[in-house]
């Protein structure tokens, strides 16, 4: 009888353990699945607003983001597969959504755009895209759309995977095995080629220029070459610093040290946004028809005013 009893006893709790196990399981996918909700809903409603204005074109370069940021949606029509995309890769970004890699490129930059997601969440089933599928990302900028190149299988220190090529492009990363119990030992790579973008329908066989490290963007080393344009641009207005490039500003706080504006480059009509930039972070950006670098620098913020300079390349 006392065996009989510690018997029920234990098979009562492996019942309350395995029922624990499935109210966890069911709670993060509902979890998710309210967060994806959400997301969406928000991300349409922004869609909805930006249709009173021009599309926004593809940004070459774009201030840092807050972490956990919605940046757009991703998807795989063929398996049917779409989720909202959110800034980082940790365990708090990923339980939500899928993460956009910090450090990668972003979409419409030129590099490689990093996307991480759960095998058994939001990337489950990405283990039978083929070759040629095609995966949509899409932005407040734009609609990117990439096809299928190929898929491996590395190892999680094979950080290379992420590296910018030639082309624009988008890495998808999982861990691998799919159905392995724990943390999984390696990561399934799925790379895909930017075949078509806001600005020309097209992506360019090849960018203009070598492509440049993602963090770049940020550097705080100017190259200083060629001359330099000065500014001051007061809160509500514009003004043309050299043919071809003027810049906007919507508003400077000085207590902060971030303005908001934007720069409209006439020849490759684009508009590259400032979002909360702060002085002596240099603005990279390429001009199509030359590929040279060129630097926007704000060096000092006012109250309700902005000085900087615009850095031109040689010749």
């Amino acid at each position: 009888m006392p065996a009989s009893r510690a018997r029920r006893r234990f098979e009562k709790l492996l019942l309350i353990a395995g029922l624990a196990g499935v109210a966890l399981w069911v709670g993060s996918i509902v979890r998710t699945g309210v967060s994806q909700y959400w997301a969406n809903r928000a991300f349409e409603e922004k869609l909805h607003r930006s249709q009173t204005h021009p599309p926004a074109p593809p940004l070459i370069v774009e201030p840092p983001i807050e972490p956990n940021q919605v940046i757009g949606r991703l998807a795989i029509p063929r398996l049917k597969l779409q989720a909202m995309v959110r800034e980082g890769a940790g365990a708090r970004t990923l339980d939500l959504a899928l993460g956009h890699i910090p450090g990668t490129a972003m979409p419409g930059q030129a590099g490689n755009v990093g996307v991480a997601g759960h095998r058994d969440a939001l990337f489950r089933g990405i283990g039978k895209i083929r070759k040629a599928d095609r995966i949509q990302f899409q932005t407040l900028s734009g609609n990117y759309e990439y096809e299928v190149e190929s898929t491996s299988i590395v190892e999680p220190r094979q950080v290379s995977v992420l590296e910018a090529g030639g082309y624009p492009e988008i890495t998808l990363v999982t861990c691998y095995p799919f159905y392995y119990v724990g943390s999984a030992p390696q990561r399934f790579i799925v790379k895909a080629r930017l075949v078509s973008s806001p600005a020309s329908g097209v992506a360019p066989a090849a960018p203009p220029q070598p492509v440049q490290p993602v963090m770049a963007q940020n550097s705080r080393k100017p190259q200083p070459t060629g001359h330099r344009v000065f500014f001051q641009i007061s809160e509500g207005h514009s003004r043309t610093l050299v043919p071809g490039i003027s810049l906007g500003l919507e508003w400077a706080d000085a207590g902060r040290q971030r303005i908001n504006g934007w720069m409209w480059v006439t020849p490759d009509r684009r508009t590259i946004w400032l979002s909360s930039q702060r002085p002596r972070e240099p603005l990279v950006f390429y001009l199509d028809h030359d590929g040279k670098r060129r630097e926007l620098v704000i060096t000092a913020i006012g109250q309700r005013s902005v000085r900087g300079y615009l850095q031109l390349p040689g010749g």
